[in-house]
């Protein structure tokens, strides 16, 4: 494994090991809806709805389920549809590097300005491996690319999009 993908997989379990604590602690009460936060992430999404782009709402629909000491998501059925499918996605880009451009990052509902921040769960954040290196922006960006769904990912991650590559989609 690559010290890229060490990196990532250090951060991404960095960033939902908050998440997944809370969750754990619930979990008792049985499966949840992450949604069930104490804010709701609507509130905190700033991007608006666009044609073509699948919606951070629609990504949050799963729920956990505690098997042995771990926590598994369980898809909705639109979510379901999605596997392995060409789809566009909006967010923001949130480095696991250092650099200009990069090929590998995450990429989440809420601009990043503290990446231990960022309060949300494993359903509001993507890891991207690109077709070739995006210049990083603090600005909101639209990728197009396949969308796999993570079943059982050792660090939480729920999505991946690969061969992704900087798209456009029309505002409402």
């Amino acid at each position: 494994m690559s010290i890229e993908a060490k990196l990532t997989r250090a951060l991404a379990a960095a960033l939902l090991a908050a998440a997944t604590a809370a969750a754990v602690a619930q979990s008792a009460a049985g499966p949840r809806n992450l949604l069930d936060l104490p804010i709701d992430p609507a509130l905190l999404n700033t991007l608006p709805e666009r044609k073509g782009v699948v919606s951070w709402n629609v990504l949050a629909q799963v729920k956990t389920k505690q098997v042995g000491k771990r926590l598994l998501p369980e898809f909705g059925e639109a979510v379901r549809a999605l596997d392995k499918r060409t789809v566009k996605l909006q967010g923001f880009m949130l480095p696991i590097v250092a650099g200009e451009k990069h090929e590998h990052f995450l990429l989440t509902m809420r601009p990043p300005h503290c990446p231990f921040c960022l309060s949300l769960g494993p359903e509001y954040i993507v890891e991207v491996r690109a077709r070739a290196p995006i210049a990083h922006t603090f600005e909101p960006i639209v990728l197009s690319g396949t969308l796999s769904l993570l079943h059982d990912d050792p660090f939480g991650l729920y999505y991946r999009l690969s061969g992704a590559e900087l798209s456009s989609a029309p505002r409402d």
